[in-house]
């Protein structure tokens, strides 16, 4: 992708682990938002997403937002791996 691919998560989510290793897997560059309790970026993050809930992906090349792990990575796959 031209643009790297956003990811709001936090460290204790198996469900953004999982995402995360997705990501790294197909070699797509993304920034993480990491959003645990206390962190200053959850009112952000609950702006623009409109609810607390990882993992969330955004993806500026597509104009896709998501949750759901699941999805996500089928997302991923559809669109970016090779074959």
């Amino acid at each position: 992708p031209k643009r790297p691919l956003e990811l709001w998560s936090f460290e204790s989510s198996p469900f953004c682990r999982l995402v995360r290793e997705g990501l790294c897997e197909l070699e797509l560059p993304y920034v993480l938002h990491n959003v645990g309790k206390r962190s200053p970026k959850r009112v952000v993050f609950v702006a623009r997403s409109g609810k607390m809930r990882v993992p969330y992906l955004v993806d500026p090349n597509t104009g896709r937002e998501m949750f759901e792990s699941g999805d996500i990575l089928c997302y991923l796959n559809e669109t970016y791996a090779e074959g």
